[in-house]
């Protein structure tokens, strides 16, 4: 039986990496078959994710941005978002502030601004469209806590049909 590990966003299940190499070996098809297969197990963590962001009054970019991709040959798979907002989506706290114009040492701004300095010259400070409709983090991480329990189930039973489907023919 695995065992499934969430770090972050991140699904980690205990024992894929070596079945991954021993199915490279074996056959690529059979790979293939069990990342299909553990991919689509995550899709319960994919749909609560995607249904926590359409609470987001955004334009809808964010829930579908997200997404999950595997990584280090399969044994990982990973719950990302291409929207290039969705650090301040997921953990923004309302009143956030950013800083915008040119500057060769940002880090030094930021510094400066958290210490309530003056910035330097063409640099200003903005506010940040911050959802306020629930507390950090708001999409992922929820929804991964949220169905943990359900998607080693089925990445226990993908594991076991591609297993008894390559073993029977």
């Amino acid at each position: 039986m695995s065992k499934v590990i969430f770090t972050g966003y991140t699904a980690r299940v205990d024992g894929l990496d070596s079945l991954m190499k021993w199915a490279k070996e074996a056959d690529t098809k059979l790979k293939k078959a069990l990342q299909v297969g553990i991919k689509d197990a995550m899709t319960p963590v994919l749909e609560k994710a995607r249904a926590n962001a359409r609470y987001i009054q955004d334009d809808g970019t964010y829930a579908e941005s997200l997404s999950v991709a595997s990584r280090k040959g399969g044994s990982q798979y990973v719950l990302k978002s291409t929207d290039v907002a969705a650090g301040v989506k997921e953990f923004a706290k309302p009143g956030a502030m950013r800083l915008v114009g040119k500057s060769s040492k940002s880090s030094t701004q930021r510094a400066r601004f958290r210490a309530g300095m003056a910035l330097a010259p063409g640099i200003r400070a903005v506010k940040v469209g911050v959802p306020h409709r629930a507390n950090p983090p708001r999409v992922m991480i929820p929804a991964v806590d949220g169905e943990t329990f359900e998607v080693v189930d089925r990445v226990n039973k993908r594991i076991d049909e591609v297993l008894r489907g390559a073993e029977n023919g």
